[in-house]
């Protein structure tokens, strides 16, 4: 569909697809940037022109290229589809962006513009996410939103590849939508309500400082955890260590309820009033999950994202020490699957240090150095 209209806010610009804009796109499309797409990844200037063409030849398809509002750089595309006004609905995707602003501002800032414009300005009551299964680190934008998983759609879609793929729905409804538009603010940095620890207010020195060491089962987190407090305590520098694992570890699991961030916030202000500025937090996925756990501490911290890594046959050495029959068994597949979706989920921003033949006090002070926090 050809359009008009142009959204702006938080640094991106939301201008129409158009022609001129399939030099500067295919300039930084690469497999990586094209996963979980059904259509072949583009590799020339003619191949991603035919891309912008089939979405403007969409009746059904307002598609977007999206800007530094600043500078006026190309940074990626989006779209709203399956446009249905008569039923309310519509689906948001065709989305993807230079690796470079992966993890940052951007997708939240694209989010907010086109949920703005579904919700406040169509009077839309649903937008739909279509997530091809494979590809995790979409899977945790959208769920970053606050979308609620719907379900599976096996054997839906084919890709370039001839595979066929699964498809993950996933949606926010018109009564969800403020709450959703609260967190993607939060994410940007806005004051939404009272911020717990006035973090508007706070000065760069006032603001907290956090580590988050994640990694495949097996990599050996808590005992980098643990060298690092002890590191930390041999030089007298004030900090907390929390194990996410610890804050929603229950029966039934309360996942959809946010329970970790919930007591994370609920944890840090307590240590907050007792003058401590610097968490370690240990949790598999929260490099991945680190805009969602830093707003949940409230003042707008300093965050260093680790992501720790190892072999196959390291980890599954590890956790041979501690799991026997049945149990090990579950524990590497579960390792083995976190691994790759760890690879993939977690932004180039974060960053990965390999544990492969170095002790846990090696791996202390390289992440202490990373967050500045040694004298």
């Amino acid at each position: 569909m050809h359009h008009d209209l142009t959204l702006t806010g938080h640094g991106v610009r939301l201008v129409p697809l158009a022609p001129e804009h399939a030099a500067p796109l295919v300039a930084f499309v690469d497999d990586r940037v094209w996963r979980g797409m059904s259509s072949p990844t583009p590799r020339d200037e003619a191949a991603m022109a035919a891309q912008v063409h089939a979405a403007l030849e969409d009746p059904a398809r307002v598609a977007f290229a999206v800007l530094d509002h600043a500078t006026g750089e190309v940074l990626g595309s989006s779209s709203l589809y399956e446009i249905n006004r008569a039923m309310g609905r519509l689906e948001l995707g065709h989305t993807f962006y230079a690796p470079r602003v992966w993890g940052t501002h951007v997708n939240p800032a694209t989010k907010l513009a086109l949920m703005t414009l579904a919700f406040e300005q169509w009077g839309m009551h649903r937008v739909a996410f279509r997530v091809d299964t494979r590809n995790a680190r979409s899977l945790a934008a959208v769920r970053r939103l606050g979308a609620r998983d719907e379900g599976v759609l096996r054997g839906h879609r084919v890709a370039a590849d001839g595979s066929r793929g699964d498809s993950a729905y996933l949606a926010v409804l018109a009564d969800e939508w403020p709450a959703a538009r609260m967190r993607l603010l939060t994410r940007l940095g806005e004051t939404v309500g009272e911020p717990d620890a006035g973090a508007r207010d706070l000065t760069d020195d006032e603001r907290s400082s956090v580590v988050l060491i994640g990694g495949r089962s097996g990599v050996g987190k808590t005992t980098v955890a643990h060298a690092l407090h002890a590191l930390l305590t041999r030089a007298d520098v004030p900090h907390a260590v929390i194990e996410g694992d610890y804050l929603d570890l229950a029966h039934p699991a309360p996942h959809a309820h946010r329970l970790a961030e919930r007591n994370l916030a609920a944890v840090w202000s307590a240590y907050r009033e007792l003058g401590y500025r610097r968490l370690v937090y240990t949790n598999t996925v929260s490099p991945q999950y680190a805009d969602d756990l830093a707003a949940a501490m409230g003042d707008r911290p300093h965050v260093t994202a680790v992501l720790l890594t190892a072999s196959d046959e390291d980890a599954h050495a590890r956790l041979a020490q501690r799991e026997h029959g049945a149990e090990l068994a579950a524990h590497v597949g579960r390792s083995t699957r976190a691994a790759v979706a760890l690879e993939q989920g977690c932004p180039p921003a974060v960053h990965r240090v390999d544990t492969t033949g170095r002790t846990p006090d090696e791996l202390a002070h390289q992440i202490a150095s990373l967050a500045h926090w040694l004298p």
